[in-house]
């Protein structure tokens, strides 16, 4: 990037950095972790938390949100999807499930892991605390929810298939694993890296 483009890009950053401050702020929280770590279930009680923030329960249940701990945080409430190319995250359809829905206790169940890139926008409602600002302020907070597979691939991103594959071999030769994947190594030493492509033979059918 040249220094020009650098300055034109850092210009644009704090252009919009503005924009948002005059106009009520903005905050994208995303949610990462590994695959059943549980980011569904905290984004859902999160929701579920925020936009029930004027219930005496809902307070004691973020003792950490300085604006909901000291009552200042008079509500929320969800937001049209930002951006129309990002499924929304259904937090209605997950909260039925770890509740029960209309169907009582009794049909609670773990709601679904998240499979791909999911959106929610919530703006919450507060009193300023502090500052030349003060009184009633808005915060509009966009929820990205991250599948956990994503992590484990984004080491691959500097890797290519054959440093891939022979990690993947190195890995499977280790103790915790040998025993488990010598089926798997015997019949990759039946195959002839020089032959013609054949997944059916690769996948040992």
């Amino acid at each position: 990037m040249s220094l020009f483009d650098a300055i034109l890009h850092e210009t644009r950053i704090a252009a919009r950095s503005l924009a948002d401050y005059a106009g009520g702020a903005r905050l994208r929280l995303g949610v990462t972790g590994l695959s059943r770590a549980g980011k569904t279930v905290f984004i859902t009680a999160l929701v579920h938390a925020l936009t029930r923030a004027g219930d005496a329960q809902a307070r004691r249940a973020l003792p950490v949100l300085r604006a909901c701990a000291e009552g200042r945080l008079i509500g929320a409430r969800l937001e049209p999807q930002p951006d129309d190319d990002v499924p929304r995250f259904a937090v209605e359809e997950h909260l039925a499930a770890l509740t029960g829905g209309e169907h009582g206790p009794d049909a609670r169940r773990w709601p679904q892991s998240t499979r791909r890139i999911s959106e929610l926008r919530l703006t919450l409602v507060f009193e300023s605390a502090s500052g030349w600002r003060k009184g009633r302020q808005e915060l509009t907070l966009d929820i990205v929810d991250y599948p956990g597979e994503w992590l484990l691939d984004l080491p691959l991103l500097d890797k290519d298939y054959a440093q891939w594959s022979r990690e993947t071999i190195e890995a499977a030769q280790g103790a915790g694993r040998a025993s488990l994947a010598a089926p798997w190594r015997a019949h990759l030493a039946e195959l002839d890296p020089a032959a013609p492509a054949d997944e059916e033979r690769a996948r040992g059918g």
